[in-house]
């Protein structure tokens, strides 16, 4: 169960534009970041703000600037509002950024 929810959350957010997954993508932990070329830009740092407003946290990581999750078996039933949310979220914050640089997970600077 819990392979099989990061993979949708992987598939998910590769589907959505402005946003990719970092690394191979083969157990429970999942990064995603800004895709680099998308016009107009996607702030992830604001995307997380805007997530956690909604109820979703993630770590926040560097470099580059990312969103961490661990998943688990507990976050089945919740991969599509997730996605859903991530959705709306991409398009709330697109083209903004915030002041908040602040991470707080392997930060490897």
């Amino acid at each position: 169960a819990t392979l099989d929810n990061a993979d949708r959350m992987r598939a998910g957010i590769g589907a959505i534009d402005g946003l990719r997954v970092l690394g191979d993508g083969r157990f429970h932990l999942i990064a995603l970041c800004a895709d680099p070329t998308a016009s107009p830009p996607v702030d992830v740092f604001a995307l997380g703000d805007a997530l956690r407003a909604r109820g979703w946290f993630h770590d926040r990581q560097t470099p580059p600037d990312s969103l961490h999750s661990t998943v688990s078996n507990s976050n089945t039933g919740v991969i599509d509002a997730y996605l859903s949310d991530l959705r709306d979220c991409v398009a709330q914050i697109r083209g903004s950024r915030t002041d908040d640089r602040s991470t707080n997970y392997a930060t490897l600077e």
